[in-house]
């Protein structure tokens, strides 16, 4: 064999390696990418559920949302009701105050009253004593008087 012919057969030697080493590699490279496909499905079916979850989940949050919301504004009422009570004791608490010193300035007027009828009643009792006094006086007076002693003996 001449050098050419066995260049030509190196060369097909070399061109048959590298053609099977191509559909090695080719071969490997759709392994690959037929795994890389089934993953980004997997990862697609993964997306799809955590989406329907996610949906789920917005869902049940939204209604979360408007039940706290519903019961917020019950609380509100509530608050509204408890100051409304809160001014209408405060307006009573006032209204009993102002009656309680109604009632005690009458008290005080009446006791007073009372006090000068008390006053007045004792005044008119020590001016009766007196008065008696004063005419007892008046009677024993005339009768021990020096000019009704000689008189009588």
């Amino acid at each position: 064999m001449t050098v050419m012919e066995w260049s030509a057969l190196i060369a097909a030697v070399t061109f048959v390696i590298l053609a099977a080493g191509l559909l090695i590699g080719v071969r490997a490279l759709l392994a690959k990418l037929t795994k890389l496909q089934s993953s980004a499905e997997a990862l697609q079916e993964d997306v799809r559920q955590a989406s329907g979850k996610m949906g789920v989940l917005a869902d049940t949050t939204e209604q979360t949302v408007q039940t706290v919301h519903h019961q917020l504004q019950q609380a509100n009422r509530l608050f509204e009701a408890v100051g409304q009570i809160g001014d209408t004791i405060g307006h009573t608490t006032t209204a009993i105050h102002r009656v309680s010193s109604v009632i005690s300035q009458s008290a005080a007027k009446h006791a007073d009253s009372g006090s000068a009828e008390r006053q007045a009643s004792s005044m008119l009792e020590w001016m009766e004593l007196g008065m008696a006094f004063w005419q007892q006086w008046q009677t024993n007076r005339k009768r021990y008087e020096p000019s009704n002693q000689g008189q009588g003996e």
